[in-house]
């Protein structure tokens, strides 16, 4: 009777704590002005990960949404680095998602990226130069971890998705892609011409002024500088 009562009990808490999760989840979705959101689904698949691939001895870390190089996805920062976070107990090694990119790139696949990066770093692996060539040792970790990794210009920075990730995110984690739904605008940046204007003597010297009535001569050939452009680079 009492073991009747328990498991009634447990069935009862399991559907309560799910039916709080997926209302948790419905108001996450439906909240368009805040970050928030978006970081607790970060720092959920973090937890998630950390469980799945028996990492428990990661620690000290902190989960970040903010705007970074224009070139990255993610980034990930020791506690090492000058812009670690601190509390007063501990030192906090950062994995960051770049508000620039949320729009087009997979967060879930940046977040494992940059993981594996705070792996080897745990183990003390150097797998990153400076340059940002990722090397045979992120490729391990990053694979352990399912993502599939094509070499480039800088090693193997490049990871996508293997059909054996999207089916952990989705039946496993429960991913909530949704959450992630306020991004930064990258305006495109064109080349801006000079107004300075390209003036030439017969001789060959030429001088830029920012004046469209310029007037003068060659000191050297004794010829009048002749406007020949729009200075562009």
């Amino acid at each position: 009777m009492e073991t009747q009562t328990e498991t009634t009990t447990q069935e009862e808490q399991t559907q309560t704590d799910t039916q709080t999760e997926q209302e948790i989840n419905k108001t996450s979705c439906l909240n368009n002005n805040s970050l928030i959101p978006a970081l607790n689904e970060s720092e959920r698949f973090i937890k998630f990960l950390i469980d799945r691939f028996n990492l428990s001895d990661l620690k000290n870390y902190i989960v970040v949404i903010n705007k970074t190089s224009k070139n990255a996805l993610g980034t990930f920062s020791s506690k090492e680095t000058l812009q670690h976070f601190t509390n007063t107990n501990n030192e906090l090694s950062t994995i960051t998602l770049n508000t620039l990119h949320l729009k087009k790139c997979n967060p879930y696949e940046v977040l494992t990226h940059e993981l594996a990066h705070f792996i080897n770093y745990s183990k003390g692996i150097n797998d990153c130069s400076s340059n940002q060539y990722h090397n045979k040792h992120f490729k391990k970790q990053a694979e352990n971890l399912l993502l599939k990794c094509e070499k480039t210009k800088r090693g193997f920075s490049s990871t996508i998705e293997t059909e054996e990730f999207n089916k952990m995110l989705k039946e496993e984690f429960k991913a909530l892609p949704k959450v992630f739904n306020v991004f930064q605008n990258q305006k495109p940046t064109g080349k801006k011409g000079s107004r300075l204007r390209l003036y030439i003597c017969s001789c060959g010297i030429k001088v830029r002024v920012a004046d469209d009535e310029f007037k003068a001569l060659c000191l050297k050939c004794d010829t009048e500088f002749k406007k020949v452009g729009v200075k562009d680079d």
